[in-house]
């Protein structure tokens, strides 16, 4: 797999429609990810520090789903966070980890893969629904740690590169100018053919 930091301005560039393509769907997707897990968070903290139970926090987050496309009947309140956890296939954070890990296996490196990979652990594996306030924030904490380290492989690995010593600029530049003579003489030849 070829590393984000060797994006090079060239014929030959790792840069092509679909790694662009697969770049922009994991943003939106961990983005999605990212703002649900922060909601539920942010209701069950309320919850908590209010002493409600799982049916009024759970009542809470109906507006919170519907934004989301997920439709929940609200007679059955007790549905909307595994329909905003794991439940719903098209919009729950499980979901979108999913679309994630997969744009991801494109254009990620292997450090971004295995953080999603944990990320995807909390909703897999033992996982078991919160039945309390104080589960899914404990729960949602925890996803968004595991967001945080993802966020943390790709600002290491893509954004956070070294400066450059003024020899290394020096000798990048010398480097350009040749290729740029190189490629002058060869369009020269072809005329001159």
């Amino acid at each position: 797999m070829t590393e984000p930091r060797s994006i090079e301005f060239s014929t030959d560039r790792w840069l092509n429609d679909s790694r662009v393509y697969n770049l922009i769907w994991l943003g939106r997707w961990l983005e999605r990810a990212d703002t649900t897990v922060r909601v539920v968070n942010t209701f069950a903290r309320i919850a908590v520090d209010q002493g409600s139970d799982m049916e009024t926090f759970q009542r809470s987050l109906n507006t919170a789903a519907a934004t989301r496309g997920i439709t929940v009947d609200v007679t059955v309140p007790e549905q909307t966070l595994p329909m905003l956890l794991k439940d719903h296939s098209a919009s729950s954070i499980y979901h979108s980890i999913v679309a994630v890990r997969n744009n991801a296996t494109q254009v990620g490196t292997v450090e971004m893969l295995r953080a999603v990979a944990a990320l995807l652990n909390t909703l897999e594996g033992d996982f078991v629904m919160p039945e309390t306030p104080l589960d899914a924030l404990l729960l949602t904490n925890t996803m968004l740690e595991r967001l945080g380290d993802v966020y943390g492989v790709i600002d290491d690995s893509w954004f956070h590169q070294e400066a450059l010593s003024e020899e290394e600029v020096y000798r990048r530049f010398v480097q350009q100018q040749q290729q740029q003579q190189e490629q002058q003489q060869g369009q020269q030849q072809r005329q001159g053919q």
